[in-house]
């Protein structure tokens, strides 16, 4: 919130129509991750990536299985995590100044 000159708040409009259209975006595509993610797995296709890969070296080396936060096949799960921080940099971009700016006087 900012002060103004009469004294009274100003407040921030944190949801406005460039952040509910980036939300809306982000969710209708990591849906159709999951969604064919769903569909590879239903089909036992395997989209197997670097990330298996490296899981397995690294449990062999630390002596430990590893399990991953949200466990989709292939680079599904790296393609859902990324445009998830995609969308989320864009909103953070868009509301730098107000997240960062200083009043003056």
């Amino acid at each position: 919130m900012r002060a103004i000159e009469n004294g009274a708040a100003e407040t921030t409009s944190w949801f406005d129509p460039f952040t509910r259209w980036m939300l809306i975006i982000m969710f209708a595509t990591l849906a159709a991750i999951f969604v064919s993610a769903k569909f590879m797995d239903m089909h036992s296709m395997l989209g197997g990536g670097t990330d298996d890969t490296v899981n397995a070296m690294a449990s062999q080396a630390a002596h430990v299985k590893s399990h991953p936060f949200v466990d989709l096949p292939g680079d599904a799960q790296v393609g859902a995590f990324s445009i998830a921080n995609f969308f989320a940099g864009m909103i953070v971009g868009h509301n730098w100044k107000k997240l960062f700016e200083r009043e003056k006087g």
